[in-house]
């Protein structure tokens, strides 16, 4: 990539750099044999668009040690903005390197069918949040297709794309890693983002929410349209349901029925023919200790009433 050294021996670096800026700027506005083929929700920047195929190898430096095959994706699909965007936000082991200071040099590399391929920084297609769906719940239950994009809105009203993977929400990579790093709480909308992402992705795939602020879970589930009560969430990673108390606290009513199911009652001192009451149904002991709830039943309470000795 470009180097960040400015200054070397008689300034022979900050020439080198100059003539290297100079070549790149000089075959962005040379090279303009390519149109554009896009979807409605997404864009590419004139000035990537500029670039034919045959010079991306160039203008990448050879530093970074690009090969052909690590850019025949990119060439294959390079008037299919969808099918680059897919391959960077839902494909395995992304990540970026870039010049800080030059980021449109750098790539963004990702696994595709056994190989490492490569998309140019300056060339990753950019997304009309505006076109997008937000996340939001309705009737408190939360459905989000799998491998899609939906936009997100900050507390100051700022909207970015986010995408949808398999139970994994958050911030699209394409985006995200083209950003400043400044994750520091308190700093900016990131810290914000990747709170709620790990929230509703951990929701999403069924996992306790052990060492979040309940504050944080609480003004999350809001921002989806959660009320206080029963709510769930499907991104792909099978249904999951919860209670949200006014406190911030989230029930997890799955596993709180397995808990109940797997309990032999009888042992705990109770006795056949008691009833227990689970979020408004009762249940009603067996011969061998156990009581049957099904995740399936409609509930109108969120408490839980045990038999009285």
């Amino acid at each position: 990539m470009v180097k960040t050294d400015l200054t070397g021996i008689n300034g022979v670096s900050r020439s080198l750099l100059h003539s290297k800026i100079t070549r790149q700027q000089q075959a962005i506005n040379l090279l303009s044999e390519t149109g554009s083929n896009r979807r409605d929700s997404l864009s590419i920047s004139d000035s990537a668009r500029s670039f034919s195929k045959k010079s991306i190898a160039a203008l990448i430096d050879k530093s970074t040690n690009v090969s052909a095959s690590e850019l025949s994706f990119y060439f294959a699909n390079y008037d299919n903005s969808g099918a680059i965007l897919d391959a960077i936000n839902f494909g395995e082991n992304v990540s970026c390197g870039y010049n800080p200071d030059f980021k449109e040099y750098g790539v963004i590399s990702f696994d595709y069918n056994g190989s490492r391929q490569i998309v140019p920084n300056y060339a990753v297609p950019k997304i009309n949040t505006g076109s997008l769906s937000g996340i939001c719940a309705v009737n408190n239950s939360l459905v989000l297709n799998n491998k899609s994009y939906y936009s997100w809105t900050t507390s100051s009203g700022s909207r970015y794309t986010w995408t949808v993977n398999n139970g994994k929400i958050g911030w699209a990579a394409s985006e995200s890693l083209l950003t400043e790093n400044t994750n520091q709480k308190g700093t900016n909308f990131k810290w914000e983002m990747r709170t709620a992402s790990n929230i509703l992705s951990a929701l999403a795939q069924g996992k306790n929410l052990y060492g979040f602020n309940r504050e944080d879970v609480l003004s999350v589930c809001k921002s989806v349209g959660f009320t206080t009560g029963f709510f769930s969430i499907d991104a792909s990673a099978g249904k999951h349901s919860y209670i949200l108390q006014e406190t911030g606290k989230v029930i997890d009513v799955d596993k709180k029925i397995e808990q109940l199911n797997n309990t032999n009652w009888i042992e705990a001192g109770f006795k056949e023919g008691d009833t227990v009451s689970v979020y408004g149904n009762e249940y009603t002991i067996d011969s061998s200790g156990y009581i049957n709830v099904s995740t399936d039943d409609t509930f109108a309470s969120t408490e839980i009433i045990y038999p009285s000795h």
